[in-house]
């Protein structure tokens, strides 16, 4: 694969893609050009790294910000604990349902109207979670 200046952003990931279909883990998210994911009462800005909750800005810590905005670009799809843990940590796994729990609740508690009842983040009993749109 060559690239060169004169290629365009989508002509270079359509170079990439190329090299790499034949690879079954890899997935193409085509959500390169969304700056902002809109939900009900809730927006993610992802230009400013930051939060819109009912026209409030939510101070999110880094790993808060990449697990809501890991879990809203694939709303409905479930993401396993692990999943979730080798995309936010860059380190071996250590307690990854404690760490990813405690991440779910602190974020559950800034963005839900009701974190007992939460309507933004689910949790799939035995599996993981998902963002419900």
């Amino acid at each position: 694969m060559i690239l060169t200046f004169s290629d365009s952003e989508e002509e270079i990931l359509n170079k990439i893609k190329s090299v790499l279909v034949c690879e079954n883990t890899v997935e193409f998210m085509d959500n390169v050009n969304i700056q902002k994911l809109r939900f009900p009462s809730l927006e993610i800005d992802q230009l400013q790294r930051c939060v819109i909750r009912e026209d409030k800005t939510v101070g999110l810590t880094r790993h808060e910000y990449d697990l809501l905005l890991y879990l809203a670009l694939s709303p409905n799809r479930v993401f396993t604990k692990e999943q979730i843990y080798q995309h936010i940590y860059e380190e071996a796994e250590s307690e990854v349902n404690n760490r990813i729990y405690g991440l779910i609740k602190n974020l559950r508690k800034k963005i839900e109207e009701n974190p007992e009842t939460p309507h933004y983040i689910e949790t799939i009993r035995g599996v993981g979670y998902r963002f419900r749109a």
